[in-house]
């Protein structure tokens, strides 16, 4: 039984190796750091909780991922380990990075078929940056 268990994990290492184009770029940032500085009296930011405008995962970012990515990330055995069909599994893949760096991946995107609409990426990013609302 565990020769059976070794030998499945190393085929889906084997397997996943194989599937990456390449060496993998660490993601850079797209916007800068912000900072909490005390004596920045900037009030002209408001947050997207002020307006109710704000990205949950239920309103937004549960449909974006549906349409483009639940189709290869979902149930009990998800294409490459990552599950995204629910609210704590898409926020564990985005929370460790997984979900912002390849839907940003020009040379290995997700989803497989291209990048998705540039509103979809901003949605799940400003999700991610807003603290995962549900």
């Amino acid at each position: 039984m565990k020769k059976l268990s070794l030998l499945i994990l190393l085929s889906t290492f084997l397997f996943c190796l194989a599937c990456s184009e390449g060496e993998l770029e660490t993601p850079q940032p797209t916007t800068p750091p912000t900072t909490n500085d005390p004596m920045d009296d900037d009030d002209d930011d408001q947050s997207d909780d002020m307006d109710g405008d704000a990205v949950t995962y239920t309103n937004s970012v549960s449909t974006i991922l549906a349409s483009n990515c639940n189709s290869c990330h979902n149930g009990a055995n998800p294409s490459g380990g990552l599950s995204l069909d629910s609210y704590t599994a898409a926020k564990n893949g985005t929370q460790n990075g997984n979900v912002l760096s390849r839907i940003r991946d020009v040379n290995n995107p997700m989803p497989q078929a291209g990048l998705m609409s540039e509103d979809n990426i901003k949605a799940i990013e400003d999700w991610a940056e807003g603290g995962f609302l549900e």
